[in-house]
């Protein structure tokens, strides 16, 4: 059972993915701004001698306070997505985000420049949890990868607006523009997502949690109605399905006794959950792409590479980045799965890591100008960001926001990205002073917890592509009350009855009849 084409949804998970543009650019701008040589005069600091001990300890700073307010900013939404919706929170977001971006533009000191990196950080934290979460909910099933690659997608467009954005910045030689106008571009999705986001509808499943269910319906006919169906037979279901699953769930909440946040954590279902939550988003933090981003200019000095030249292969990447996200979205994850292409994206960065690891072990730190051995380098940055921007960077998205149910969801998906900052904050914090003192086994490190997490993934985490977010339930031991993705022919019947008596306006979540296999599966799982 499943809809034709509707337009609708893309069009509103497109337009959202605004957010995930600047998202990208806010989080990558500053690799590009590394390359600035008037950022650094703008601030005094060293680029080389006695005062380069400070400047990397400020460029960690830099780096390290942003993922510390993303990581506030992920805990954030765990309430304003519960108490206010998902559309409100991404509102709320993109006004943190303009306050942050202006003052960054502005910034005339360094603890200026460091508390707008923060609030910055909170801002998109907001964002980048917000938006999967958001189109996640309005997702058909068999569609979902896409509409939530749409994420990855446009992070990729972000990191690669950043790229090009500092390249033609970095020929403003003589004045602050090279570094200011950067960051004032932050400004611009932000702006346009917040003015957009008033023509937009809200999440259906939290409507329905809050006891809206006609608005509920308004949502789900609009973005899931069939052209050729004219009585609404799947977005019925969806819908049908949807209120069954929220009284089932309502009514184990209050049989376990679950009426604070904490006591979620006392079921060993939402805490098998959020281990394939946290684990997935770590899984990704754990590839060194963070690191690999913000850390590139310096990388290809290493490398032999100065001047404008780094910065344009910074962008360049980014491009390959944003093509591999749509690669994904488009073409991967409804197709192969979530966990297989998951799998070979940890394994094929593990395996160019290792060569950069081994070429600059023998080339970079031997001070060799062997031209091959150094392009080789350059080479396997490149591969690198295929597999990872193709088969991790969208899946981590799509895995986080199917895995934790309605009630929980918010917090699930706040929780496992911000675990995901937490790491990076720490290893992008350390990135300089390791490069520095350790060299190519820094990438080794990597290549040690690529191995860990692609054994975690192979054990731990189930696939859920095709399923409905409420379906997914039964993976982690929990009841559905409705089947209708793999529903058989019995059961089939059975909800095109009750389907046909279906009042919408009339429903009462607190006292709505689950169909005989629910009774059943709830009598097993309480």
């Amino acid at each position: 059972m499943s809809p034709k084409k509707n337009r609708q949804t893309t069009w509103v998970t497109l337009f959202v993915a605004i957010g995930s543009i600047g998202y990208g650019y806010a989080a990558s701008i500053i690799g590009q701004v590394l390359g600035q040589p008037q950022f650094f005069e703008s601030f005094n600091l060293a680029q080389e001698g006695p005062g380069l001990g400070y400047t990397n300890a400020i460029i960690g700073a830099m780096n390290g306070i942003f993922f510390a307010g993303t990581t506030l900013g992920c805990l954030f939404i765990a309430w304003t997505a519960t108490e206010f919706g998902r559309l409100r929170t991404i509102q709320i977001a993109s006004c943190v985000c303009i306050f942050g971006a202006a003052l960054m533009a502005g910034s005339v000191n360094i603890p200026m420049y460091l508390a707008s990196r923060f609030i910055m950080g909170w801002g998109v934290g907001m964002l980048v949890c917000g938006i999967p979460l958001y189109q996640a909910e309005l997702s058909p099933p068999q569609s979902r990868g896409f509409h939530v690659g749409l994420h990855g997608s446009g992070l990729g467009c972000g990191y690669s607006l950043s790229g090009f954005t500092g390249f033609g910045c970095f020929y403003a030689a003589k004045s602050s523009f090279q570094w200011r106008f950067p960051f004032a571009l932050q400004l611009v999705p932000m702006l346009i997502l917040l003015c957009g986001s008033l023509f937009l509808p809200e999440s259906p499943r939290w409507l329905l949690s809050n006891d809206r269910k006609e608005e509920a319906w308004k949502v789900i006919q609009r973005l899931h109605s069939d052209p050729n169906d004219a009585n609404d037979t799947f977005a019925k279901s969806e819908m049908y399905q949807m209120t069954e699953q929220f009284t089932l769930d309502h009514g184990r909440m209050q049989t376990l006794g679950i009426t604070k946040w904490w006591h979620f954590f006392q079921q060993p279902s939402y805490r098998k959950r959020l281990v394939v939550g946290v684990g997935a988003t770590l899984t990704v933090a754990c590839s060194m792409n963070l690191v690999m981003n913000n850390y590139q200019v310096h990388i290809y000095n290493q490398l032999g590479l100065h001047g404008g030249i780094p910065i344009l292969l910074l962008a360049i990447w980014n491009v390959f980045g944003m093509l591999g996200n749509m690669n994904g979205a488009i073409f991967l994850m409804d197709r192969f799965g979530r966990k297989n292409v998951f799998m070979l994206g940890i394994a094929s960065t593990a395996a160019c890591l290792a060569a950069e690891a081994a070429l600059t072990k023998y080339f970079v730190q031997t001070g060799s100008t062997n031209r091959v051995g150094l392009g080789f380098g350059v080479f396997f940055i490149f591969l690198y960001v295929v597999f990872f921007a193709s088969c991790m960077d969208a899946q981590q998205y799509v895995i986080v926001s199917e895995t934790f149910p309605m009630e929980f969801r918010s917090i699930g998906v706040a929780i496992s990205l911000a675990a995901q900052y937490c790491a990076a904050a720490l290893f992008v914090g350390v990135a300089p002073i390791s490069f520095a003192n350790i060299g190519y086994l820094f990438y080794v490190v990597f290549v040690c917890l690529d191995v860990c997490t692609f054994f975690f993934v192979w054990k731990f985490i189930p696939e859920m592509k095709g399923l409905s977010l409420e379906e997914i339930n039964e993976l982690f031991g929990d009841p559905v009350a409705v089947h209708i993705t793999h529903a058989d022919k019995q059961e089939t019947e059975e909800i095109d009855r009750r389907i046909e008596n279906f009042d919408i306006k009339s429903t009462d979540l607190g006292e709505s009849t689950p169909p005989a296999h629910a009774e059943d599966s709830r009598e097993q799982k309480v």
